[in-house]
């Protein structure tokens, strides 16, 4: 079960999830060289993006369905950032820049930008081709509470007109894992919500499709004032992400239990998305199981560390609104 701190197994947020045990975290002693730069880290090197080398062939490598982008800002402590446990899971999918120094984005095509935005689209509606217009809630269905996530409208920032892409149907389930994804690469800004919207201003994103994914819970033990629970840890939104496009393009496995302790609105997810997987098919990809849960492995640790030493409902993080 992996998770000795003081919850019930109900009330755990990772229970039902497929994440490798960090029961070797434990018994790391001391510090150790990165192999990369040589600087002294304990379990990985926040710079380099590198396990040390005593832990490396414990720590899980994980393949995404699309390539991620990490936008962060110039003041963020590199070492108090979970997008680095992102960037160190799936090295081969996971990129970190440092804002201004950032790829042009505008001539690539399936370039989608996670920002709540009144235009934005949710991922089903990226695989559906299905838009929405501005209307109540922005047009969002229910469960994409806008002003929850925003402490100011963002009619001063955004553009009434973006343009309307749309898409052809895809089937119910996407035959294999080479289809013709309408998102090929995921750009997600890591900072603080001040810092984020100037970042969103640059003329190299401010263009971008954006997307917006579900509410659930956030389970980040860092303290940030005047937001709500739901302002997710940049790793918990990239895995919130991934789930919810493996989900619109193969389903979601009816045995998983990972989504029961997230408070994730689960009729958000269409009754036919939802189905036992044929075993005997091997040439398709499965329904979500799991997958890509492996990308909170150190954030899980994290959360179980923190929970081992004090009362989750004496931390300041846990105490913020819903709303």
């Amino acid at each position: 079960r992996n998770h000795p701190c003081k919850l019930a197994a109900s009330a755990y947020p990772f229970e039902g999830m497929d994440i490798a045990t960090t029961d070797f975290l434990m018994d790391v002693e001391g510090r150790s060289a990165c192999p990369a730069c040589g600087k002294s880290r304990k379990f990985f090197c926040y710079t380099c993006y590198v396990p040390v080398a005593e832990i490396q062939s414990s720590v899980p490598r994980i393949q995404l369905p699309v390539k991620v982008d990490i936008i962060k800002h110039k003041n963020e402590i590199d070492g108090k950032s979970t997008a680095v446990h992102a960037a160190i899971l799936a090295p081969d999918d996971v990129t970190i820049y440092t804002y201004p120094n950032i790829p042009d984005y505008r001539q690539e095509e399936g370039v989608v930008l996670i920002f709540p935005t009144p235009s934005a689209l949710t991922v089903a509606s990226l695989f559906s081709g299905e838009t929405y217009q501005m209307k109540e809630n922005y047009g969002l269905p229910k469960g994409y509470h806008m002003g929850t996530l925003l402490r100011f409208r963002l009619n001063d920032i955004v553009d009434s007109h973006v343009q309307q892409q749309q898409q052809e149907e895809v089937p119910e389930v996407l035959p294999h894992a080479d289809y013709n994804f309408p998102v090929k690469r995921a750009i997600f800004i890591d900072s603080t919500w001040s810092q984020c919207r100037g970042i969103y201003k640059d003329e190299r994103l401010h263009s971008l499709r954006t997307v917006v994914i579900q509410n659930r819970i956030s389970q980040f033990w860092r303290h940030q004032r005047n937001s709500p629970r739901w302002f997710l840890a940049t790793v918990e939104a990239i895995h919130q992400f991934l789930m919810e496009v493996h989900i619109a393009a193969w389903g979601l496995d009816s045995r998983y239990r990972g989504l029961e302790h997230i408070h994730l609105k689960m009729d958000q997810i269409p009754e036919n998305r939802i189905f036992l997987p044929d075993e005997e098919c091997s040439d398709v990809v499965k329904p979500y199981n799991g997958q890509y849960d492996n990308i909170l492995f150190f954030f899980r640790h994290m959360y179980n560390l923190i929970h081992k030493y004090y009362d989750h409902d004496t931390l300041k993080a846990y105490k913020r609104p819903l709303y």
